[in-house]
C-alpha cells in the first residue's frame, strides 16, 4: 500500500510538471502588434494603407480586417493560418464609403492557449474621415502683370481648409497665407530663370485627405533680359579675401581653389540660408508705402546680372548676382527699406554681416556687406531706421550694400519695391 500511494504521488507530480511544461510552452502572455499605415486623420479613395501584423511568440492564428460606416461593416480579409507564421502584411485598398467618419479594425490572433485556448488577441480600431473631394478655389484679384524676374500678388479663397496651398512656377512654391477674413494672400515671383514661355503660374490646393485643386489665374508676363558682366579675378584680390574663408575650407591651401568653393559651394548654402530665413515671417503683410533706396548712392552692380569669372584670361565660374550693390560713402548708415522685424542679424558667408528685416506673407529685405549691425533679432524697426553701415564684409569688392528683396527667399528686382506707382497698382489696389 505505501509502495502505490508513493507511485501515484510520483505520477501525480509527472503529469503536473509536464503540464506545466506544455503550459509555459504554449500560454504565451504576448499579445499579436498590428499597425496601420499612414497614420493619417484624413483619407481619400487613392490611398492605399499597410496593415502589418507580428507576432512575439508561437505566432499567429487569425488575422480579420473590416472596414465600417455608419453601422455597415464591410469583411476586407479573413486569413486563417493553418501553420504559425511570425508575420503578415496586407494592403488594403478602401472599399466604396461615402463622405464622412469610418473605422478600420484589425483582429489579430495568437497560437498560444491562455485565454481557455482563445489566445491572445490584439484588436486596432482606427477612425478617419473620408473626403475625395478636392478644395474649391475662387480668385478674386482680376489683374496679374509681371515682370521676368519680378513679383505679384493674387488673392483668393477656398471651399475648404487645407495643408498646402500657394502659386506653383516652374519648380519655384510660394505659399499662401491664410487672413483672419478668410482669404488666402499670396505674394510669388515669376523668377529672373523662369520662361514665360513655358512656366505658367498655377494655384495650388491640397486638403487633409490628400485631395489636390490646380487652378489658373489670367496674367501677363513681360520678358526681361539681363547684363552680362565680366569679372576678372587677380591674385591681389584672392590674397586680399581668402583668408577669411580659410577655415571653412581647411584641406585647401589654394587661394584660387579657396575662391572657387567659395563662389559655388558656399554661395549655394548661403542662399539656402536666406531660404530657411524667408520661412520666419509673418501671416500678415505690414508695410508703409514704397520702399526706401539707400539714399544718395550709386548703383554698382544690378539685378539678376549675368557674371562670368576669368582668372589668368581663362573662364572659371558663372553666377548670377542676386540683388543690386549700392556705393556711396565708406561705412555709411544703412536704413530699412520700410517698416518690419528684424529675423536675421549676423554672418552669412558671401554676404558677410547680414540684416533680414520681414514686412509679411513671405516678403523680405536682406542687407549684406555690413561693417556693422545695429539691429537685434526680434527688434521693430521703423522705415528709414539704421539697420547697419555699409563695409566689405563677406566676398565684397569696395564698401558697398548688397541689397535684395525677397518673396519667399527668392530674390526679385528691388527697382519694382522703389516704384510707388508699381507698388499701387500691383499690391496696394489689390488689398483695398
Amino acid at each position: 500500500m505505501k509502495f502505490k500511494k508513493k507511485f501515484y504521488i510520483l505520477l501525480v507530480l509527472i503529469l503536473a510538471g509536464v503540464a506545466g511544461g506544455l503550459y509555459f510552452k504554449f500560454a504565451d502572455q504576448e499579445k499579436p502588434v498590428v499597425s496601420v499605415s499612414p497614420e493619417v486623420t484624413h483619407t481619400n479613395d487613392r490611398t492605399l494603407f499597410q496593415v502589418e501584423v507580428h507576432d512575439p511568440g508561437l505566432g499567429l492564428k487569425s488575422v480579420e480586417i473590416r472596414v465600417s460606416q455608419s453601422g455597415t461593416s464591410h469583411p476586407v480579409a479573413a486569413q486563417e493560418f493553418a501553420e504559425a507564421v511570425s508575420d503578415f502584411s496586407f494592403e488594403l485598398e478602401l472599399p466604396r464609403l461615402d463622405q464622412g467618419e469610418f473605422q478600420v479594425e484589425v483582429i489579430a490572433r495568437d497560437r498560444s492557449i491562455v485565454n481557455w485556448g482563445k489566445g491572445n488577441v490584439t484588436t486596432l480600431n482606427r477612425t478617419m474621415v473620408f473626403d475625395n473631394r478636392p478644395p474649391g478655389i475662387s480668385v478674386s484679384t482680376t489683374t496679374h502683370n509681371l515682370n521676368q524676374g519680378g513679383a505679384g500678388l493674387v488673392i483668393y479663397q477656398l471651399s475648404k481648409d487645407v495643408v498646402r496651398t500657394g502659386v506653383q512656377v516652374g519648380d519655384y512654391f510660394f505659399p499662401a497665407f491664410q487672413q483672419p477674413d478668410g482669404r488666402h494672400f499670396c505674394l510669388f515671383a515669376f523668377p529672373h530663370d523662369a520662361d514665360p514661355a513655358s512656366d505658367v503660374p498655377r494655384i495650388i490646393a491640397r486638403d487633409r485627405a490628400g485631395n489636390e485643386q490646380i487652378s489658373g489665374f489670367n496674367y501677363h508676363v513681360n520678358p526681361r533680359s539681363f547684363r552680362n558682366d565680366r569679372l576678372n579675378i587677380g591674385d591681389n584680390f584672392l590674397r586680399s579675401q581668402m583668408p577669411q574663408f580659410e577655415r571653412d575650407f581647411p584641406d585647401e591651401n589654394d587661394p584660387f581653389h579657396i575662391f572657387l568653393r567659395v563662389n559655388r559651394e558656399m554661395r549655394a548654402d548661403n542662399r539656402a540660408k536666406v531660404e530657411e530665413i524667408a520661412q520666419r515671417t509673418s501671416d500678415q503683410l505690414d508695410f508703409d508705402g514704397v520702399f526706401l533706396r539707400k539714399p544718395n548712392s550709386a548703383q554698382m552692380a544690378g539685378f539678376a546680372d549675368r557674371r562670368t569669372y576669368f582668372y589668368q584670361d581663362r573662364e572659371i565660374d558663372r553666377q548670377v548676382h542676386l540683388g543690386v550693390d549700392l556705393a556711396s560713402t565708406a561705412q555709411a548708415p544703412v536704413p530699412s527699406a520700410n517698416k518690419g522685424r528684424v529675423v536675421f542679424a549676423g554672418p552669412i558667408g558671401i554676404y558677410g554681416q547680414t540684416v533680414v528685416v520681414d514686412h509679411g506673407i513671405g516678403l523680405q529685405t536682406l542687407y549684406a556687406h555690413l561693417s556693422s549691425i545695429d539691429v537685434q533679432e526680434g527688434q521693430m524697426v521703423s522705415k528709414g531706421e539704421t539697420v547697419g553701415r555699409t563695409g566689405t564684409t563677406g566676398l565684397a569688392v569696395g564698401d558697398h550694400l548688397h541689397f535684395e528683396v525677397l518673396v519667399s527667399g527668392i530674390s526679385v528686382n528691388p527697382v519694382e519695391w522703389w516704384d510707388p506707382n508699381w507698388i499701387n497698382n500691383n499690391i496696394t489696389s489689390k488689398l483695398d
